[in-house]
């Protein structure tokens, strides 16, 4: 597998703002669809009555109970959850792209998920009661995923040579180790329960979203793409190379460090709320460069919306397809992401660039 480094192309400034402009407008189309689209069918002024009724106090007396439990309480706090984690893994993914100079790397391909999932996978078998509370599951969650990536960055970027190509190997080999890890938790479970709970959070859902709970990984999702954003020029001159950002001020081995605390954080905080959803961070920032470019000033925040809109409706997918029975969120993105990988190569042996 060869590595290949992000190379900067420059688009006209017009194309980032129709693009941009484009990706609003399908937030604001993707957010009334992912709250209208469901086993229950709802329509539009049932929505707009609930939102009315929570927000100002407006009440229709036509309104079902159960239509103001589904669009509040249900389908609301999921399609936040969805924006939040689907923007910040893909940002996430661009900026673990620009500290290797490879565009396979992402959280999921370096072990930052498995690490997250095995975490929570042993929380869940020896925690008890604890594994109930989110703050301790998103701790622990963080923890693995850090931890997995600092052993995967210790081991891939030792020397200069092909350490990206490396990265990318160590990280494949991490993964397959907490992946049998959480295997491993699953096997000693001691109830049913404890083993459907792991099992969801190995293939990923939305489904626990509500609005006590979806607080800790929105924050987390839109400070972190927020800290990527502010470092753009950095992330611009990491992605020419260590000698050439060196060269011109950048402080690279604190870049990198800060990139896999924050990393860890953000992946640690959506695979608490949400389990391992992979390839979100590998896809999306591709699309984006494809685009308008590689400029992390545009990269970073269009790969946060294209993110969102991503796993937006890969979970309206997922809850409506099969309805009323329920798919892993997971699942989805695992498909579109092994076509776009064959797509990549395709493109790669055609053209020579990815």
């Amino acid at each position: 597998m060869q590595g290949q480094k992000i190379e900067m192309q420059e688009r006209p400034r017009w194309v980032f703002w129709l693009v941009l402009l484009g990706l609003l407008a399908a937030v604001i189309f993707s957010i009334a669809g992912g709250i209208l689209l469901g086993s229950a069918d709802l329509n539009v002024s049932t929505v707009i009555d609930v939102i009315k009724l929570k927000l100002f106090g407006i009440e229709n007396e036509e309104l079902k109970r159960s239509a103001i439990s589904i669009v509040w309480e249900l389908r609301l706090p999921r399609v936040l959850l969805a924006l939040a984690a689907g923007g910040g893994l893909a940002v996430a993914g661009a900026a673990m792209q620009s500290v290797t100079q490879n565009v396979m790397a992402d959280p999921y391909i370096l072990g930052a998920s498995s690490g997250a999932s095995a975490a929570v996978a042993f929380a869940f078998v020896v925690g008890g009661s604890l594994a109930t509370s989110t703050t301790v599951i998103s701790a622990f969650a963080f923890g693995g995923s850090m931890l997995s990536l600092l052993l995967v960055y210790s081991v891939g970027m030792i020397g200069n040579t092909g350490s990206g190509n490396r990265l990318v190997l160590a990280g494949m080999a991490v993964s397959v180790i907490l992946t049998a890890a959480t295997q491993f938790f699953i096997s000693i479970a001691p109830d049913t329960y404890t083993v459907r709970n792991i099992t969801s959070w190995t293939m990923g859902s939305l489904t626990s979203a509500r609005w006590n709970n979806i607080a800790i990984p929105f924050i987390g999702s839109v400070v972190g793409s927020c800290f990527f954003m502010f470092m753009s020029r950095a992330y611009n001159l990491l992605s020419q190379g260590d000698e050439t950002a060196t060269s011109l001020g950048v402080d690279v081995r604190r870049v990198k460090r800060t990139t896999i605390i924050v990393v860890s954080f953000v992946t640690g905080v959506v695979v608490a709320a949400g389990g391992v959803i992979g390839f979100i961070g590998f896809i999306v920032p591709h699309i984006i460069r494809i685009l308008v470019g590689a400029d992390h000033r545009r990269v970073f925040p269009l790969s946060f919306i294209g993110g969102s809109l991503f796993l937006l409706w890969m979970d309206v997918l997922a809850r409506t397809i099969m309805a009323p029975k329920e798919l892993a969120v997971g699942i989805f993105t695992a498909f579109c992401g092994g076509p776009f990988f064959v797509w990549l190569l395709y493109r790669k042996n055609k053209y020579g660039r990815m």
